[in-house]
């Protein structure tokens, strides 16, 4: 082959340039290949950089990605391309790798590592990072920054629930979006809901004037930010708007898998146990191929357990057992899964099996050394849940008492509480858990309120079961740290009062006076609204010195201290008897109205209709059959029907029934009549009613 001249060479380089100015990357890697191809060029870097730059702006990355590590001479220099190539496949860690391997690495691997660690769910470093470069560089990239480091703060607020700021002003349509998700995440959902609205006002305003954008571009930007305005509205119990929305951008067919798969998804868990045949439907959403991929590890979570809890609502046993067993695999640190196929064991096989499920996973997962750390309490709720279902009281207690800390909470106290009441012999234990619920919060030196109101419940307890020391030691501690408290004061002496008088009344003279404790009570505001009170403290009484004429009017005598108001009630005019709908006045009825119409003394019989089968009625050539039947000649004699045997019940009240005749069928759940025969039919009389 000839050697190409440097002419040829400047040449292709022209080719090369003019193609990349007008954004032809496919002609213009066909002429970085013809430079590379040549003898001059075959080590050129600059065109294998072109050559890898075209194939990625084509999407090419596999091909890029093969080329840059088969090409010793840009293996190195080409880190970034590399790291994006990988990125692009979906290779998040191998590009992670590949960036850390520079130990400079400049604004575009920063920026990248940035986005990997986004989409590793790493998201405090990537905020950390991004922070860097907002305070490094200035440039006209900027703006886009904010919009993501906007979007990192969305992330850590909604994923993982820690709280952020954000610091500063968001302006474009992508930062008002994102600063929605945040407001979410902070359970600020009215804000977010307005922010969210605004979001797609400036997204409409912005794309409105231009001609350029299609109109299914449009809706599919603003389709994001609807659906997560639908969320906001769920949160707030407004499903059937959200539903709408939901279902409108649905209907809209957007090209982003993963917007359909979180709406179809949103509007399984509106639907629960109901209308699962349209849930069922929707689930195809969330199994899209790809789907994955577009989807971080929290949303893909939430999905799946939907999906099974889809399957037990529907019934769906097997495939309920089969998801949930890759489910306790691949999210080993979460208790959902159990509590699904607890669920699911009680609805196919009931409570008791249930139980039996959860004592044995409780059991394997209390040990560290086997399975991972992860907490039990909610498991252990569930548990106690259903043996109180099925009354098993003494096993649900110890359930309880081995919560650890929790079950010195004061809502665990007072359920234990309640359970050792129902049981025989339970005041001992009650009051043994209450002493040491008290004691640890002593020692974890709990908020005052907590304390406080646990040891009144104390010595409440005591009081009621008789054991007025107990409560009185317990209500003297509670006045070394709220010594102005007068009800627990009263309750001292209360409690003095049934074993030591001497001392209740010691402890009176520390009771302050009526007038202190009313100083702040506005005796005539209370007058004027005393007839706001209920009616049992409204005392009714006649007015003594009203004459007879109006002694029938009642008063209200409200008293407080030396002063009387008297409060007229108007008297109530009694109702009328309501009159029938259909009352007819001076209407005699019939005395003959229970007998049959035919049994009444005014009874004429049936009318015949003489003019039925005359000639002139029917179908045309019926008159010539009717001759027929009026010529005697023409008709056979009959022979009289057979006379019944005797002791037969079949004769009706004018006449023999023929033997072949049909009875009638009774209706099932109707009574036969009386006086009939057997049930049989009568005979119709001479009248033929």
């Amino acid at each position: 082959m000839a050697a190409q001249s440097p002419t040829n060479m400047t040449v292709l380089y022209g080719e090369l340039n003019k193609f990349i100015n007008v954004s032809d990357y496919k002609q213009a890697l066909k002429a970085a290949n013809k430079i590379i191809h040549t003898k001059e060029g075959k080590e050129d870097t600059e065109a294998m950089h072109c050559k890898a730059v075209c194939m990625m702006q084509m999407s090419q990355f596999a091909e890029a990605l093969k080329f840059i590590e088969g090409a010793p001479e840009i293996k190195d220099l080409l880190v970034f391309e590399k790291a994006y190539c990988q990125y692009r496949l979906l290779q998040t860690e191998d590009a992670l790798d590949t960036i850390n391997q520079v130990k400079s690495p400049d604004l575009r691997l920063l920026e990248l590592k940035a986005q990997v660690l986004y989409k590793l769910g790493q998201y405090s470093a990537s905020l950390a990072l991004y922070k860097n470069l907002i305070k490094e560089f200035s440039d006209e990239f900027e703006e886009e920054r904010m919009t993501n480091i906007s979007a990192v703060h969305a992330a850590l607020s909604a994923f993982d629930g820690v709280k952020t700021e954000l610091g500063f002003k968001v302006e474009s349509y992508e930062q008002l979006y994102n600063k929605g998700c945040w407001l979410l995440g902070h359970n600020r959902v009215v804000e977010a809901q307005k922010v969210l609205v605004q979001a797609e006002e400036v997204c409409r305003g912005l794309y409105v004037d231009d001609p350029d954008v299609p109109e299914e571009e449009i809706e599919g930007e603003i389709s994001i930010i609807r659906v997560q305005l639908a969320y906001a509205l769920q949160l707030q119990g407004k499903t059937d708007e959200a539903l709408t929305i939901y279902n409108q951008v649905i209907r809209l067919r957007p090209t982003d898998i993963a917007l359909v798969a979180v709406a179809s998804n949103n509007i399984i868990s509106i639907n629960r146990e109901q209308n699962v045949f349209d849930s069922r439907k929707k689930m195809k959403a969330t199994i899209a191929p790809g789907l994955e991929n577009k989807l971080v590890p929290f949303q893909k979570k939430k999905i799946d357990f939907n999906r099974a809890l889809l399957f037990m609502y529907s019934n769906q046993w097997e495939a309920c057992r089969k998801l949930l067993k890759s489910l306790q695999r691949d999210h080993n640190d979460s208790i959902v899964p159990c509590l699904i196929q607890a669920a699911q064991i009680g609805r196919e096989k009931g409570s008791s099996k249930a139980v039996e499920y959860l004592q044995k996973y409780i059991s394997e997962h209390s040990d560290p050394d086997i399975s991972p750390e992860i907490d039990l309490t909610d498991v252990k709720l569930c548990l106690v849940q259903l043996l109180l279902g099925l009354g098993n009281l003494e096993e649900a207690c110890l359930v309880l008492e081995a919560l650890g800390d929790v079950t010195y909470t004061p809502a665990v106290v007072s359920c234990l509480v309640s359970l050792y009441n129902a049981q025989r012999g339970g005041e001992v234990k009650a009051a043994r858990l209450i002493e040491r619920a008290i004691e640890w919060h002593k020692n974890n030196k709990s908020p005052a309120p907590i304390l406080s109101s646990l040891m009144w419940e104390s010595s409440e307890f005591a009081l009621k079961h008789n054991n007025p020391k107990s409560a009185a030691g317990t209500l003297e501690e509670i006045l070394r740290f709220e010594p102005k408290n007068v009800k627990v004061l009263a309750k001292l002496i209360f409690a003095y009062s049934m074993f030591n008088q001497t001392k209740a009344h010691q402890i009176s003279e520390n009771l302050p006076s009526l007038s202190d404790l009313s100083v702040h009570v506005d005796v005539d505001d209370l007058e004027r609204n005393a007839s706001r009170l209920a009616p049992r403290y409204v005392k009714k009484q006649k007015d003594k010195d009203v004459d007879a004429k109006d002694s029938s009017s009642a008063t209200a005598l409200v008293s407080e201290g030396a002063s009387n108001t008297e409060i007229i009630k108007k008297k109530r005019k009694k109702k009328k008897n309501p009159v029938p709908k259909d009352f007819r006045e001076n209407y005699h009825a019939d005395d003959e109205r229970w007998l049959p119409l035919r049994e009444r003394s005014y009874y004429k019989g049936r009318r015949k209709d003489r003019k039925k089968g005359g000639v002139g009625k029917g179908t045309q050539g019926t008159h010539m059959g009717a001759s027929d039947a009026y010529d005697m000649s023409h008709k056979t004699p009959t022979h009289a029907p057979n006379s019944p045997k005797p002791g037969s019940s079949g004769s009706g009240s004018h006449g023999n029934t023929p033997l072949n005749s049909p009875k009638p069928t009774q209706v099932k759940g109707a009574k036969p009549k009386k006086g009939g025969a057997g049930g049989k039919k009568k005979k119709k009389g001479k009248g033929g009613w």
